[in-house]
């Protein structure tokens, strides 16, 4: 449970040794961080002096006291969010991850992913979002009960809680505690430059608290991390480590591209066979690759030593999506990769006209749906798999994130038969979908129920709709229903040939061409300003003097 439901004598004793330790902690921080006061009260009244508004600005001032009842408002809002999200916690029990969620008895429980899909349900947010917004609840329900009390009263402002949930977010639930104890104490009329400070200060503090002596070093980083940058169609990986580790794989990686630039500029020169000219850019433009793109051939084609192990081949390729017009040129509708990342269309073109091998998918071409693929069988074909991909370019529970291509299990919505397959779901298109590995597993212990919704018959020449899943999450029955990715750049051309074919029909009817619409009259010049000018105050001064500049 998210909080101690009852108490026993030893959960007497518990809560007893925990205000003793924290007054012991407020007794012996220092003294501006144990009494934090303010020069003078901070109230609705004074806003209106303290924003600066003068005695003739009435309106500014009402409007800065708006605003702060508006701040009052939004505290109290933020305070019942994160209490109906704790009470959410509390139904089903835990949080899954960093640090958990303390039970009954001391006990971390995982926090229950059904609760995690609600909350992204209710929210309308991705689900790791909510697993974040789950954590928050539980730690200011529990661990910072009297900050949140005081902001719930509009005593604390809600910009100030965030920032001591932020500040503490790598301590532990005690040091939270303590926390909590010491802000309870603090004037929330001093300034929000101070509370930093002092917010830094105690923070700091806690987490030199947490060290032990005996701990040993903090290990180094090792690690390697995509990093994507949609907008230009380009992604990244980086990688961190030791510096001698970096320095000297980069030093190995520099010294191979520079030897195989030498090769190619000796090769040009004699006249022989290019060395490693992949992409064939030597040849074209009968000069040497550029260091940074053989270093980046290099990596992109390293073998890995595995030391025996066996690496399964992929279950997918990487599908980037053209539009047909796209690679004609004749429209500038954006590619896709994995249905998720769109890149520019002449990254499009170029990925399109460097490959040997294009695979045709054939979309509704009203709505962009795309067309399934009929099957009859358990095991899903590559065929199948790589449609369902199309169809879900993530995991297709609601609100996860979770790319299909990397980790990823074919599922039945109604589930397969092993013993009367006929009485079971059929392996077909329509009862497929894919599911990262944990909601797979949350699916078969029956924590998600999705149904696949019936399709509306269509008339011959009418556009088909996307299909549509209904998901049942937890056992209280809540619902919602996800729609099937579609492929964009279809709407797109089709609007284009109808646009194309209303200009043929037009000319061939001999129709003029519609008059565009009048463009709207400019506004007119502001009247000049005909009022006397101000009176020339009297002083001891010759009218026919220069000016004083």
């Amino acid at each position: 449970m998210s909080a101690v439901a009852c108490m026993s004598a030893d959960g007497d004793d518990e809560e007893s040794a925990r205000d003793a330790a924290a007054r012991a902690f407020l007794e012996a921080l220092p003294q501006r961080l144990r009494v934090v006061r303010a020069r003078s009260a901070f109230t609705r009244e004074a806003i209106p002096a303290r924003s600066g508004c003068g005695e003739g600005e009435v309106a500014l001032g009402e409007a800065a006291q708006a605003v702060w009842d508006a701040e009052r408002s939004s505290a109290a809002a933020l305070a019942g969010r994160y209490r109906a999200l704790a009470a959410l916690i509390e139904h089903e029990g835990g949080i899954e991850g960093e640090g958990g969620v303390e039970g009954e008895g001391g006990d971390v429980e995982p926090l229950a992913d059904v609760d995690t899909l609600r909350a992204a349900t209710a929210l309308r947010i991705t689900q790791s979002v909510a697993r974040w917004e789950l954590l928050n609840a539980h730690r200011a329900v529990d661990q910072l009960p009297l900050t949140l009390a005081r902001m719930e009263e509009g005593d604390f402002p809600s910009w100030w809680f965030q920032k001591v949930l932020s500040e503490s977010e790598d301590l532990s639930d005690e040091s939270r505690r303590l926390l909590d104890e010491a802000l309870s104490a603090w004037s929330s009329d001093i300034p929000a430059e101070r509370f930093l400070t002092l917010l830094n200060a105690l923070v700091t503090l806690l987490a030199e608290r947490e060290k032990q002596p005996e701990q040993a070093e903090e290990e180094l980083v090792r690690e390697v991390e995509l990093v994507r940058d949609s907008p230009s169609g380009v992604a990244s990986a980086a990688l961190r480590g030791p510096i001698p580790d970096v320095l000297a794989f980069w030093k190995r990686l520099d010294e191979t591209a520079h030897a195989i630039q030498a090769a190619q500029r000796k090769a040009l020169k004699e006249g022989t066979e290019i060395p490693y000219d992949l992409d064939g850019i030597v040849t074209a433009t009968r000069r040497p690759v550029p260091l940074a793109r053989l270093r980046y051939d290099l990596l992109l084609n390293a073998e890995f030593d595995t030391d025996g192990v066996d690496v399964p081949a992929p279950r997918f390729r990487v599908n980037v999506t053209v539009p047909l017009f796209t690679a004609l040129g004749i429209s500038d509708a954006p590619g896709m990769v994995d249905g998720s990342t769109p890149i520019p269309p002449a990254v499009a073109r170029e990925l399109a006209g460097s490959t040997d091998v294009w695979y045709r998918i054939l979309t509704d071409p009203c709505s962009g749906e795309f067309l399934p693929l009929p099957a009859q069988r358990y095991s899903p074909s590559r065929a199948m798999l790589e449609h369902l991909r199309l169809r879900n370019s993530s995991c297709a529970m609601p609100g996860c994130t979770r790319p299909v291509s990397w980790a990823s299990e074919a599922d039945h919505i109604e589930e397969y038969d092993h013993v009367d397959p006929a009485a079971g779901g059929l392996t077909e298109i329509e009862n497929l979908h894919l599911l990262c590995w944990q909601h797979h597993q949350a699916k078969t212990a029956g924590e998600l129920d999705p149904t696949r919704l019936p399709r509306k018959r269509r008339a011959p020449g009418e556009a088909g709709e996307p299909g549509r899943t209904r998901w049942r999450i937890g056992s209280e029955g809540d619902h919602v229903i996800t729609a099937d990715d579609i492929d964009l750049g279809t709407r797109l051309a089709v609007r284009d040939l109808e646009d194309a074919w209303r200009e043929h029909v037009r000319r061939r009817s001999g129709t003029p061409a519609p008059t565009p619409p009048p463009e709207p009259w400019p506004d007119p010049p502001p009247a000049p300003d005909l009022s006397p000018p101000p009176p020339i105050p009297p002083g001891p001064w010759d009218p026919d003097d220069p000016p004083p500049f």
